[in-house]
């Protein structure tokens, strides 16, 4: 990769770190808006007693409800995905920082050839 191709590659990373953090927010917000819609459920029923009994029952309820699990395996998939592209950007920008070091070292040999 040639240096000025670099910050396009460094963009375009960050970019999908930035895609899937949105993502990664989105999918949370429909998790916890499940966990309180059954958290509520919970709150208002009469024939619970004790916390051991709530407990249960909103495990019960999590486990049961349709799109939780689904949620929360995205969620897992999403936050992988952004820490893959996050590592790939860090080796990108210190890939960069080396290539301009090395492209300085070369200038300061050429300008130290020149002065002698």
């Amino acid at each position: 990769m040639q240096l000025n191709e670099y910050p396009t590659a460094i963009a375009k990373l960050q970019a999908e770190v930035f895609d899937l953090d949105l993502l990664i927010e989105q999918t949370h917000a429909t998790v916890k808006q499940i966990e309180a819609e059954i958290d509520s459920a919970i709150a208002f029923d009469q024939g619970l007693k004790n916390d051991a009994q709530r407990k249960a029952r909103r495990q019960q309820l999590l486990d049961e409800h349709p799109s939780y699990w689904e949620q929360q395996q995205f969620l897992t998939q999403h936050r992988v995905k952004r820490e893959s592209y996050f590592i790939q950007l860090c080796l990108k920008r210190n890939e960069f920082s080396v290539l301009k070091l090395e492209k300085r070292e070369a200038i300061a040999r050429l300008e130290l050839q020149n002065s002698q």
